[in-house]
C-alpha cells in the first residue's frame, strides 16, 4: 500500500534533518568531507531519499552553506537598527557580510557565484520555510536584502537609500553597483586560493576602500 503524501510540517522536518545534517559535517569535517552517504546516515535517512529533495551533492551544500549566511544576517539585523545615515548602514553592511565571507569562503562562493546562484532566491525561500524563526530582522531595508538572491540585486536593495539621499545618481547606480559587487568577487576567489595567507580584516579594508573610492567618499 503506498505512503499518503507527506505533510508540509513532514517535509520540512525531513528537509531540516538533511541540511542540519550536512551543516554538522562542514562544521566539524569541512565541506570536502561531505557526502550524500555521510549526511543520510547522519540525518537517519536512505541515500535514495535524499535525491527527492536535492538534485544532487553541490544543491544539499548550497542549503547547508545558509547556516554561515543567516549568522550574517542575525549579527547585521541587530547592528544595523542603531544606522540611520544610509552610506553608514551601506558600509556597514558590507563589513558584516565580508566579514562573514572572508570567513568561510567557500560556502559564499558557492551561494553567490556557484553552479546554482541563480536557484539561490529559491532557496533562501525554501531555508526560511524550514527554519522561520531565523528570519528575525523588523528593519524594511533587511528584510528586502533577505529576499533576494542574486548579489547584484541585494546590494541594489541596500543601494537605493543612497539614491533617496543624493549620495548617487539613479544612472550611476547600476554600473556602481555591478563595480562593488566584482570587487568583492575579486577579494573572496583571492581569499578561496591563498587561504590563511590572507588576512581578513585586510580583505575587509580593502573592499571598504573600493566602496570609499566608487562612491566618491575618499
Amino acid at each position: 500500500m503506498a505512503r499518503h503524501p507527506y505533510s508540509m510540517e513532514e517535509r520540512n522536518q525531513i528537509l531540516s534533518r538533511f541540511i542540519l545534517a550536512a551543516s554538522q559535517i562542514m562544521e566539524e569535517e569541512g565541506v570536502g568531507a561531505v557526502t550524500i552517504r555521510k549526511v543520510a546516515q547522519l540525518a537517519g535517512y536512505r541515500s535514495s531519499t535524499l535525491y527527492h529533495y536535492f538534485r544532487d551533492l553541490d544543491h544539499l551544500i548550497m542549503y547547508a552553506s545558509m547556516k554561515y549566511f543567516q549568522e550574517y544576517n542575525h549579527r547585521l539585523a541587530v547592528y544595523i537598527t542603531e544606522l540611520n545615515d544610509p552610506y553608514l548602514r551601506f558600509c556597514a553592511t558590507w563589513e558584516f557580510f565580508c566579514d562573514a565571507a572572508f570567513r568561510h569562503p567557500d560556502a559564499f562562493y558557492r551561494l553567490f557565484f556557484g553552479r546554482y546562484r541563480d536557484d539561490l532566491e529559491e532557496i533562501i525561500r525554501v531555508y526560511y520555510e524550514v527554519f522561520p524563526d531565523e528570519f528575525q530582522s523588523s528593519d524594511p531595508v533587511v528584510q528586502d536584502m533577505l529576499r533576494h538572491g542574486r548579489l547584484l540585486r541585494r546590494n541594489e536593495s541596500i543601494m537605493l537609500p543612497l539614491v533617496e539621499g543624493g549620495y548617487v545618481t539613479a544612472e550611476q547606480m547600476p554600473i556602481l553597483n555591478e563595480i562593488i559587487v566584482d570587487c568583492f568577487q575579486v577579494l573572496l576567489e583571492e581569499k578561496m586560493h591563498r587561504g590563511d595567507a590572507l588576512d581578513n580584516m585586510e580583505l575587509i579594508e580593502r573592499h571598504q576602500t573600493y566602496i570609499r573610492a566608487i562612491l566618491g567618499r575618499t
